[in-house]
């Protein structure tokens, strides 16, 4: 470019000098060829810096920027990202990506945000050797994550950062996970009591088929035995359709004396057969406190935790539900008068089909999902699940939930 200016200038100078034309008109001429030049070359370096650049200012705080019309792809982009340097600080991070992490991770360093030695391993690949580097990883937190994380390498300045794309696999995932424990559990649950009832079938169509006595009683087996096969069916699809909801956080408002309300009134007749009184604390009422949720499904908290108080005590004894609210949380307790959880069973419970040894005598009153399913929808609240147990004194289950606040 500035060659040709030369050429062109001389050139010009040349032969308006043969022309015999004044010295400023040639200045003049020679002085419009350089405002061209300096337009043209300002122009050039816009369309340099359209998409990632650094100003004077920026570049002494080695803080990288976009373009108005690049910054707004970047936040847009449903895909999370973010850039990280070379120290692992991150520079910039999308909308995206700052609601997958739940906050703003800009200028944060990455083990503030993440912990992943895949990930880091890969960004140290990628500064070292320049090239695009993917990376599987598993974000290890009250619900795990599985993402798929493309690392690209970008100059900026004579200095590389890394540009970060995520792609969230969760769901499909534990949707596959789901499906592979659903077959290898109900396959093992459901075959002790249709193994009972096909033996007492068999009993009533041979040795039993004249005595109306013994077919009465086998009959009344093969009864509970079904619906033991019932409630077993009921609860896992229950604890399938919870989990895979477990990573979409609800936000509605929700009732928590109203939902502990409708729950007791659901466990009453239980209660009276077996001489349970169940106590629902006074301190607060209706409209008085809330929590951020889904209606239902603190319901169903409720009504899991109450059945599981009902199935391990014994008659006359009493089931209490108690309330507690700080700054943030609501707490809400249910505390019976069972056989209690020995010590190193409290953090098995709520696994799928465990059951403690002092269980055992209560085996057929339940399927062994109702605090599995009660865990996996306080992980999707964002709560928390707190037991406490002496074997023969009774249990206290303490449920956390986030506080609702009005945006």
């Amino acid at each position: 470019m500035i060659l040709l200016l030369i050429f062109l200038s001389a050139l010009t100078a040349f032969i308006l000098y043969k022309t015999v034309t004044p010295l400023t008109v040639i200045f003049i001429v020679i002085l419009f060829y350089l405002i061209i030049y300096k337009l043209a070359s300002k122009k050039e370096k816009i369309q340099e810096d359209s998409f990632i650049k650094t100003d004077k200012q920026v570049k002494k705080n080695k803080t990288i920027f976009f373009s108005e019309h690049d910054k707004s792809i970047f936040n847009q982009n449903s895909f999370p990202m973010f850039i990280v340097n070379k120290t692992f600080t991150i520079e910039k991070s999308n909308v995206a990506f700052n609601s997958f992490v739940g906050k703003d991770a800009s200028n944060l360093h990455l083990s503030l945000v993440m912990r992943s030695n895949e990930l880091n391993e890969g960004l140290n690949e990628a500064l070292e050797n320049k090239r695009k580097v993917d990376v599987s990883v598993i974000i290890y937190d009250q619900v795990h994550r599985y993402v798929q994380a493309q690392l690209f390498p970008i100059k900026i300045e004579g200095e590389t950062f890394i540009l970060v794309i995520m792609t969230d696999e969760t769901s499909q995932k534990v949707s596959e996970q789901i499906k592979s424990d659903f077959i290898s559990n109900v396959t093992h649950e459901l075959k002790t009591p249709l193994t009972a009832i096909m033996g007492f079938i068999e009993t009533i169509q041979g040795p039993a088929k004249n005595d109306e006595s013994q077919k009465t009683k086998f009959l009344k087996i093969i009864h509970t035995e079904a619906e033991r096969m019932q409630r077993l069916v009921n609860d896992t699809l229950a604890l399938i359709r919870v989990e895979e909801s477990e990573y979409q956080i609800p936000n509605s408002k929700v009732d928590i004396y109203r939902c502990g309300s409708a729950a007791v009134d659901a466990a009453k007749q239980s209660a009276e057969k077996k001489d349970i009184t169940i106590e629902l604390s006074s301190k607060y009422k209706e409209n008085e406190i809330f929590a951020r949720g889904n209606n239902d499904q603190v319901i169903e908290i409720f009504e899991n935790l109450i059945n599981n108080a009902l199935t391990y005590s014994d008659t006359s004894t009493t089931v209490s539900i108690e309330f507690e609210v700080n700054d943030s949380e609501i707490c809400f307790t249910i505390n019976d008068q069972g056989c209690g959880i020995p010590r190193l069973d409290i953090l098995k419970v709520t696994e799928r089909f465990y059951r403690s040894k002092n269980a055992a005598l209560y085996k057929k009153s339940s399927s062994g999902l109702g605090l599995s399913i009660v865990k996996h929808i306080v992980n999707r609240h964002a709560g928390r699940l707190v037991i406490e147990s002496e074997e023969g004194k009774g249990s206290s289950f303490k449920v956390y939930l986030p506080i609702f606040q009005e945006s």
